[in-house]
């Protein structure tokens, strides 16, 4: 089955961009390395401007698998907290509260 998700634009020729909710912003880069023994490689990187911030995400034995690994990010407010930890609101430094308030550092 095809996916519905975006293609990754090529960058060079060892090298994907792969754009999802901004279309200004890289949500994820493709690199891929040559492995004698396993052939070739995909490595997802988390994007960041500065490479020192740059995460590897995951690896995959295709191009299509890779980007397959690369998710659109939910709308805010629409996933369900996770095992019951509430989401963070979009202020630094508070947390939200079970009741929906927001508490702010001490």
């Amino acid at each position: 089955m095809a996916s519905s998700l975006p293609k990754p634009i090529r960058f060079d020729g060892d090298t994907w961009v792969c754009v999802r909710n901004d279309p200004a912003t890289p949500k994820a880069i493709i690199r891929r390395y040559r492995d004698v023994k396993r052939g070739d490689v995909f490595l997802v990187v988390k994007w960041a401007l500065d490479p020192a911030e740059q995460q590897l995400m995951a690896s995959a034995p295709s191009l299509d698998a890779a980007n397959d690994l690369v998710r659109f990010d939910p709308p805010a407010g629409s996933a369900p907290s996770f095992a019951g930890y509430p989401h963070r609101s979009g202020e630094p430094g508070t947390r939200a509260q079970p009741s929906g308030e927001s508490v702010g550092r001490a």
